[in-house]
């Protein structure tokens, strides 16, 4: 087994242990229609979907390959180090998207700020930016936004802009 069955296998496994504890969360008759359960197992659910795709992926891609060629001396290609250090840089860009997002959250309030992270992750990732990005972006935001406070009943940060706007209401 390769590498990354094993750690497929190892991420399944623990998936499964993770949903099993979540399951045994006591439903509170103060739930509503999301449970404190339904939160762990949903991370226990991609847990185990993104470790069966790690799975099947190394499989596959370990029937695809045939035998490496032998590696060059040591010091004449530098490049994979070079691609390495361009991967862990891209890494930490979305990590830093991630952080701004949840610096910026309590002041902006869920649906702006969601609206600036798919805009912000689609133009890191390569996408142009422009209305049609930005449509996409603020459709996604209140589409979330709708999804999870009206459908789900999930309060969500309001931000300060009920402050803002309560003077002009009364």
């Amino acid at each position: 087994m390769t590498r990354d069955t094993w750690i497929g296998v190892v991420f399944l496994a623990f998936a499964v242990l993770f949903w099993f504890a979540a399951d045994g969360i006591r439903i509170s008759p103060l739930d509503g229609p999301v449970t404190a359960a339904g939160l762990p197992k949903s991370l226990a659910y991609a847990l185990g979907m993104l470790a069966a795709l790690l799975i099947v992926r190394s499989l596959a891609i370990k029937r695809v390959t045939t035998a490496k060629p032998v590696a060059a001396e040591a010091g004449e290609d530098n490049s994979s180090d070079l691609g390495n250090l361009r991967q862990h840089l891209r890494a930490a860009g979305v990590l830093a998207i991630g952080v701004g997002y949840l610096l910026v959250v309590p002041y902006l309030g869920y649906t702006l700020s969601i609206c600036g992270l798919m805009l912000a992750t689609a133009v890191y990732a390569g996408a142009r930016f422009g209305a049609k990005t930005g449509l996409i972006a603020a459709l996604g935001g209140v589409f979330f936004y709708f999804f999870f406070v009206k459908l789900l009943h999930i309060p969500l940060p309001p931000g300060l802009w009920p402050d803002l706007l309560s003077p002009l209401a009364g």
